[in-house]
């Protein structure tokens, strides 16, 4: 009777063998869930060069087709578009795009004249401010706005620019994005420093809001300022046209 009881109390554990392959199926799961988060990832980023580059190629089109700024046209000039182009009614015909007015019809003559795929923004009635309903969106689901900014740096405007003085036609990435997705694709598309290339550090809304959070740069280290590790969820940046 003790011969069975042992050999039973043997017989009840695990051996190393079978503790080994379970060790192995929690290993590749793991690594099957972080390669999975990895390739997401990814993909968020890939999307927003894709979009960036497809924004930039129908901006590029409508200029070589009709001569003409979108979201800056004069009447006669959207009547020449046609398929319900909007015209300005801010400052139209100067050759510069205004934040949050003509940056909204901006993407709106892109998608009338067949450049752009953008179903919210031939939603748009008139000049007004950008936002999801009226604008493309990013992959976080954040919309994009278009327009000329002055750069002068970091403090006095949102483009992080150690230039003064200079108008710029920039298209912003859309917020909500983390700033290491930010910083991964600076270094697929850019420079990887968020104050210089062509892809710039980008206020979100207020005076202050995201400087050292998303690109912890100041005036004084403009250029060699990185993306701040570890990631910030609410960051944005721009792209300089």
């Amino acid at each position: 009777m003790k011969h069975r009881s042992s050999t039973t109390r043997r017989q009840g554990g695990f051996t190393l063998v079978e503790i080994a392959i379970v060790l192995m199926i929690v290993g590749l799961l793991i690594g099957g869930i972080l390669r999975g988060q990895e390739l997401i990832q990814s993909a968020r980023v890939r999307n927003i060069i894709d979009q960036k580059s497809a924004v930039q190629t129908a901006y590029i089109g409508f200029m070589d087709r009709y001569r003409m700024l979108p979201g800056d046209l004069t009447a006669n000039q959207a009547a020449t578009v046609g398929n319900s182009a909007i015209a300005s009614t801010a400052n139209p015909g100067t050759g510069i795009i205004t934040f949050g007015n003509e940056g909204v019809l901006f993407f709106q003559n892109l998608t009338a004249a067949g450049f752009l795929s953008c179903g919210a923004c031939m939603t748009v009635a008139a000049n007004g401010a950008a936002n999801v309903t009226n604008s493309p969106t990013n992959v976080y689901g954040d919309f994009l706005e278009a327009g000329y900014v002055n750069s002068v740096n970091v403090d006095a405007s949102g483009w992080l620019d150690a230039t003064a003085n200079l108008n710029r036609m920039i298209l912003t990435t859309g917020g909500t994005i983390p700033s290491q997705v930010l910083a991964e694709v600076d270094r697929k598309a850019d420079d990887g420093l968020p104050g210089t290339g062509q892809l710039r550090f980008y206020r979100l809304g207020g005076a202050t809001a995201n400087v050292g959070t998303c690109a912890p740069t100041t005036t004084a280290v403009v250029a060699e300022g990185n993306w701040a590790n570890p990631s910030q969820s609410n960051c944005q940046g721009a792209w300089l046209f």
